[in-house]
């Protein structure tokens, strides 16, 4: 592949990244996970013009292989928005693990994609803004699986104990309740280190 077809592919990244779409419980963890997506398209677009640039000033000989980016976390306890609370205690999680799910995957492919053109870059400097754009990706995708399997978890205990209807159902509601925020909470932390600029 030379290196034009590389910044191209890293450019066409950058439509396929925006486009991830995420449902979690909480609108604060969606926010914080949309500006980290967002963050990691910009690092994109700026690792592009920097292997772009690259391609312009060194045209490799023919045959040869061609080298193809917050606010801070807050740190505060976590809590559960009322919106949660009560849907919580009605009975469901607002939530789609099954779209965190995919997301992750997404994010997971796209992290390999750029790994590799970063494997194959001439520069040592693009090598090294390459991986870590990866690694962050690649961070993202485990924090939003994680999120994932926590909600798709609950999600089945809390049917559970609404099957069960025991006297006891408050305080495992609000056991679920606190698993729930503990683990958007920790979304949203990987999402604010996510390439933090």
């Amino acid at each position: 592949m030379q290196t034009s077809d590389r910044t191209r592919g890293v450019a066409l990244l950058v439509p396929r990244l925006l486009s991830i779409q995420t449902d979690p419980a909480e609108f604060e963890t969606a926010d914080a996970i949309a500006e980290a997506i967002e963050r990691s398209a910009e690092a994109l677009l700026r690792w592009h013009d920097e292997l772009a640039e690259i391609q312009h000033r060194r045209r490799p000989p023919a045959g040869a292989p061609d080298p193809v980016l917050v606010e801070p976390p807050a740190d505060g306890p976590a809590h559960a928005s009322a919106r949660l609370a009560e849907r919580i205690r009605g009975g469901s999680i607002p939530a789609d693990p099954a779209g965190l799910e995919q997301a992750a995957s997404e994010l997971h492919s796209i992290a390999r994609i750029v790994a590799r053109v970063a494997d194959n870059c001439s520069s040592e400097h693009c090598v090294v803004q390459g991986q870590e754009i990866a690694e962050a990706l690649s961070r993202l995708s485990v924090a939003l699986r994680t999120l994932a399997d926590t909600l798709r978890t609950e999600s089945r205990r809390l049917g559970d104990i609404g099957a069960a209807g025991s006297d006891g159902s408050v305080d495992l509601i609000d056991q679920l309740l606190g698993r729930v925020v503990r683990a958007e909470h920790a979304a949203r932390l990987a999402a604010a280190t996510t390439l933090p600029g």
